[in-house]
């Protein structure tokens, strides 16, 4: 009956669906014809708009190098017109002594220096006019050695070209030209001149005359026109071409004045096709850097993607019919199943009169309402909560990731500095409270206790006051920085005050144990034996006065102090490992009964038995620790025969070691596999904008709190610092790819857009990532 029941419903949805369905088709297929359509156009907007800010980006980049590189050649020429050699050079007259041709030398060689400033320069002099004298790096000659033998300029000659430098010259470029050397080759030199001295047009004396290697300047631009199979100019304001990829001006048109604004883009026609031409001004010498590229090559992408769309277009006219008859009919399965799953669950496979949506959101509702009674009581536990770390906390048992700010946070403790103190308060009689002295008086005691401690320690201090056992409780001091001199006092009068109180006000006697002040949280459990030995003491101390019928020496004879707390504290510190809190307890533990006090030989051997005891529960946890343990019980007990029972405890304490570091050594193998595959994790996931710690926690099912202190401990480094690290590795390698933008190299390490990137990179490196780039270019 199921069968039919499901199928007669279904039968009769679809079929009054089936027009419905197919005019919905229609009317979305014109609609994906409109969308496509205005999704062209956009598209064809958002690629031009985007190729030119690249381009513009990519030619503003070339321009600040290259700009760089002739500021170099600027540098030079300040260092040879300072040079306190050019002046006597200048103004020497007459044949030269041997002391003055040693000078000259001395020039030359200083001049070889200044030869390596920039790459560009192939090689430069220096023309003495009054002396028609060549001076370059380690070279004195003519100048018709210089421009008929070693440059041999198309077109000029040694004549020619001391016409040209005796010419008034200030910073002048001459174009590239093709220059024959003396070894048979040709090569295209930039020709930069300057007058000398500087500064003094009115009585010129020499020039500088500078040979920039046009390859190597040409090279600065060569990957940029290659991108978009363009071409790359550089004009003067004569309207000359200084430099260009190819060769000659005929790829372009446009003259110097054309181009009026400082940075631009123009559009020309050039044999019947469309070029875009974006051009910037160099700030050193006002030349126009010009990218000419064609319009059709950043056009051919909006090309493929009108291919694409119309294609596409075409698949969904075709499989979408059949595709939305075949999802008609699928519909309706994922809300059947639901319901089914939502019956099922309430316990009723009945029809509830509701319909699956109705139903649907009714179950959403009640979810939602029963969510709000979750949150409901875990707000009335979270006094419970505060209270279970508290006492945790005071016996030293909790583990260094919960005393992180968000873990306290958490409990809603928060402390105001790192010095800390135990006040242990005992109700060592009630009987002038609750005459019966039944049950229920006690939690009446806790509570007076509890709230009076805390109320006498936050006069001076932060108090934190929880109940540990009946009648007991224990009150966490964090001290006052400032305060921290007088806080002894100051706890000496708190539990003054609150004997008095309470023997006065609730006829309460107490006995009140005050620990010594620790520096670090993590001494919190040592602060709580303390404090628990002196209420030991002065328990002890107070009922011998009532009672006044021992004697000191039998009382010293019947010392024994192994109280269930330090017991419990030293199996906690076993179990985490730390071997040398553990050396520091059982130290304590034998100056109490040993040194201190003077405990019997009979209670002396029990304790040993006692302690080690203690010892054999733990390792029951760990079976593969047992045969390591029972070689240890052995040295033990021969020690203990011996009657030497500093020796035993010797024993003890090794064994204790021993135990602590095999522990560790476990969790250490775990906390190396753990950090490997955290780095496993993020060298594979460091492109995804959402890794965090908290994402990487929760692939390894993990808080985010521990898992950043299991990597700190294993590593010495935050988890995010590297993260970082791997980001910033990758991006270096990314930056060294001309051809890829800014944000494109953000978003392959993980950064939605650049302004991030580029914050997240200055932060780490000290430099935006395009002056990091811009240095690689530098030193090549």
């Amino acid at each position: 009956m199921k069968p039919n029941r499901f199928k007669l419903p279904f039968r009769k949805r679809s079929g009054s669906m089936m027009m419905p369905l197919f005019g919905s088709f229609i009317a979305v297929l014109l609609l994906a014809i409109v969308i496509g359509s205005i999704l062209y156009w956009k598209a064809k907007t958002v690629v031009e708009h985007t190729v030119d800010n690249t381009n513009a980006a990519m030619l503003e980049q070339l321009r600040e190098v290259a700009d760089g590189r002739l500021k170099e050649i600027e540098q030079l020429e300040q260092q040879i017109a300072f040079h306190p050699r050019l002046g006597w050079l200048f103004n020497h007259e007459g044949s030269y002594t041997d002391q003055d041709a040693y000078s000259i030398i001395e020039f030359t060689n200083d001049l070889q220096r200044f030869k390596n400033l920039s790459k560009l320069i192939h090689d430069f002099y220096i023309y003495d006019m009054n002396n028609r004298l060549i001076i370059g790096p380690n070279v004195k000659s003519t100048p018709e050695i210089v421009f008929d033998l070693v440059y041999r300029f198309a077109g000029k000659t040694s004549a020619d070209w001391v016409t040209e430098l005796k010419k008034p010259a200030l910073r002048s470029y001459e174009p590239a030209a093709s220059v024959r050397m003396d070894n048979g080759s040709t090569k295209p030199f930039i020709v930069y001149r300057q007058s000398l001295p500087f500064g003094d047009s009115a009585s010129i004396k020499g020039s500088l005359f500078v040979m920039i290697d046009e390859g190597q300047f040409r090279s600065l631009f060569d990957k940029l026109a290659s991108v978009n199979r363009g071409e790359i100019y550089i004009l003067d304001q004569q309207n000359r071409v200084i430099s260009s990829t190819a060769g000659t001006r005929s790829g372009i048109s446009l003259s110097y004045r054309n181009m009026a604004n400082d940075y631009g883009k123009l559009e020309e026609i050039k044999d019947g096709q469309s070029q875009i031409v974006t051009y910037t001004t160099s700030a050193v010498n006002g030349w126009k850097y010009v990218y000419v590229v064609p319009q059709a090559v950043f056009l051919d992408q909006v090309y493929a993607v009108k291919r694409w769309a119309i294609l596409l277009l075409s698949l969904c006219a075709l499989g979408g019919g059949a595709a939305s008859l075949y999802l008609a009919y699928r519909n309706y399965i994922p809300v059947r199943d639901v319901v089914r799953i939502i019956r099922k669950w309430s316990g009723s496979e009945q029809e509830t009169g509701l319909g699956e949506f109705e139903l649907i959101r009714s179950t959403i509702e009640s979810a939602r309402l029963t969510e709000s009674q979750l949150r409901g009581m875990l707000a009335q536990q979270a006094p419970i909560l505060r209270v279970n770390f508290l006492t945790r906390l005071i016996r030293g048992y909790v583990q260094p990731t919960e005393l992180e700010p968000d873990s306290l946070a958490f409990v809603g403790i928060s402390f105001i500095s790192s010095s800390f103190a135990v006040i242990l308060i005992d109700a060592s009689d009630i009987s002038g409270f609750a005459q019966d002295g039944g049950e229920r008086e006690w939690p009446f005691v806790g509570f007076i206790l509890s709230n009076i401690a805390g109320e006498l320690a936050g006069e001076h201090h932060l108090g934190f006051p929880v109940e540990l056992d009946r009648g007991r409780v224990a009150v966490l001091i964090n001290l006052r920085t400032e305060r921290l001199s007088m806080a002894k006092a100051e706890m000496q009068e708190m539990a003054e005050k609150m004997t008095a109180l309470l023997q006065s006000r609730f006829h309460i006697k107490l006995s009140v144990g005050i620990s010594g002040v620790v520096k670090d949280p993590e001494g919190i459990g040592e602060a709580f034996r303390d404090a628990l030995k002196q209420l030991d003491e002065r328990i002890v101390f107070e009922r011998r006065n009532e009672r006044d019928r021992y004697t000191e020496a039998s009382t010293e004879e019947s010392y024994f102090y192994y109280p269930l707390e330090v017991e419990q504290q030293l199996v906690n510190l076993v179990k985490a490992g730390e071997d040398d809190k553990v050396d520091k307890l059982l130290v304590a533990l034998y100056d109490d009964n040993f040194t201190t006090n003077s405990i019997s030989p009979e209670l002396g051997r029990y304790l040993l038995v006692t302690a080690t005891s203690t010892l054999l529960r733990i390792v029951q946890s760990y079976p593969d620790l047992k045969s390591t343990m029972a070689e240890r019980v052995a040295l033990i007990e021969r020690a203990a025969v011996s009657d030497s029972t500093y020796a035993a405890f010797e024993e003890l304490k090794q064994s204790y070691r021993t135990i602590c570091r095999n522990l560790k050594e476990k969790r250490s193998d775990t906390n190396e596999l753990m950090q490997n595959g955290i780095k496993q994790y993020i060298e594979a996931n460091y492109g995804e904008n959402m890794l965090s710690v908290n994402s990487i926690a929760d692939h390894f099912n993990l808080t985010p709190q521990y898992i950043s202190a299991v990597y700190k401990k294993s590593s010495g480094q935050n988890l995010t610092d590297y993260v970082a690290e791997v980001r910033i590795r990758e991006a270096k390698k990314l930056l060294t790819h001309q051809a890829m933008t800014i944000a494109q190299v953000a978003a392959k390490v993980g950064y939605a857009n650049d302004i991030g990137f580029i914050r997240f990179f200055k932060k780490y490196e000290g430099i935006t990532p395009g002056a990091y780039r811009s240095s690689l270019q530098t030193d090549k």
